[in-house]
């Protein structure tokens, strides 16, 4: 029988499901106690330790995200009565990932986190949907400091199950999966080289947002896969027309962070992006020009396009809009007054 333990919210370890044997993940180290000795060894690291320069760069982030929290204002009262009932009531891992999606603010209740993690157990998430999606959800919850450690616990421990089981996963599964690793900047070489792994051999299976979603997680994440930026790109070309202008721009946006060349592929977004450029936003029109020009890709045609689209929402731009985009225009040495003006 499989479960997973858990005593309280500040609890130093959790016990996550396997039919074979039972491994305690505690902040991001894996144990697995063996059986002839009470004692466990340390394996490597699932989320490995990051550098200085690293963490101070997370800790600006925080305080960028802490300000947007400020901004955006206290979420709405959570009715927690209502909420663990909905928890306790979740049949499957399908149901309860439905309530965490319409309840991001979940974990602003500690009674609904206590609710939470024991259905988890009760659960036992182990098909590939279950984890995939339950990730997936997690990660879209808004999350206050008070309650951001048991969070990380639920997020490694499913996260952990993602690694093991990711050759099960379908194309949807994986990209959820990247998706929500990279959303929350859990960083994992070793589950990010299994995702790969997987994914290869299914890419003409991904559609246009998961290969979007799966090149943009690894460019958050920093982490370089040619073969995989190759795969992903010979797949994207056939079906382009189905891309929509998020997924133009955060593909190329993710080929020019990781500096991975594809002349084809920038052509083909091109031409795709020019019909419907009028249904990109501010962000998208600047990741876009901004891509294109690190990595000198003329096409002066596009460019013109997104000036067109740009001047009548250029009040839309924030200030980092406004230099990506004219930083770009200017690297390319492609005029245009009336934009400038702007």
């Amino acid at each position: 029988m499989t479960h997973i333990y858990y005593t309280n919210l500040n609890s130093e370890s959790v016990i996550i499901p396997s039919r074979k044997t039972e491994h305690v993940l505690a902040f991001g180290f894996l144990q697995q106690p063996t059986r002839r000795s009470s004692q466990s060894r340390c394996l490597t690291p699932l989320f490995a330790a990051r550098s200085s320069n690293n963490r101070a760069g997370d800790q600006g982030r925080a305080r960028k995200s802490n300000h947007r929290q400020r901004n955006r204002g206290p979420p709405n009262a959570v009715n927690t009565e209502d909420l663990v009932q909905q928890i306790g009531s979740s049949r499957n891992c399908f149901e309860l990932s439905k309530v965490l999606r319409e309840n991001p603010s979940l974990f602003y209740s500690e009674d609904s986190i206590r609710a939470l993690i024991p259905k988890v157990a009760e659960l036992r998430p182990e098909s590939a949907r279950d984890v995939a999606g339950l990730l997936n959800a997690l990660a879209k919850a808004r999350v206050p400091p008070a309650s951001q450690q048991v969070h990380k616990k639920l997020m490694l421990v499913l996260g952990e199950l993602a690694r093991r089981k990711i050759e099960d996963f379908d194309a949807r599964g994986i990209a959820m999966t990247l998706n929500a690793f990279a959303k929350k900047g859990l960083r994992s070489p070793e589950f990010l080289e299994k995702a790969a792994e997987a994914a290869i051999p299914v890419i003409d299976t991904f559609n246009s947002q998961s290969l979007a979603n799966t090149v943009n997680a690894f460019a958050k994440m920093d982490h370089q896969h040619p073969s995989l930026f190759d795969e992903v790109a010979k797949a994207a070309i056939p079906i382009i027309d189905t891309f929509n202008s998020q997924s133009l721009a955060n593909t190329v946006n993710a080929f020019a962070k990781m500096d991975h060349h594809c002349p084809m592929l920038f052509d083909e977004v091109a031409k795709a992006a020019i019909p419907i450029i009028d249904t990109f936003n501010s962000q998208s029109l600047a990741n876009t020009v901004n891509a294109f020009a690190k990595m000198d890709h003329r096409h002066p045609v596009l460019f013109d396009e997104v000036a067109r689209a740009a001047i009548p929402i250029i009040d839309t731009c924030n200030s980092q809009e406004l230099a990506n985009t004219s930083n770009a225009f200017a690297k390319m040495d492609h005029h245009c007054p009336m934009l400038f003006d702007e």
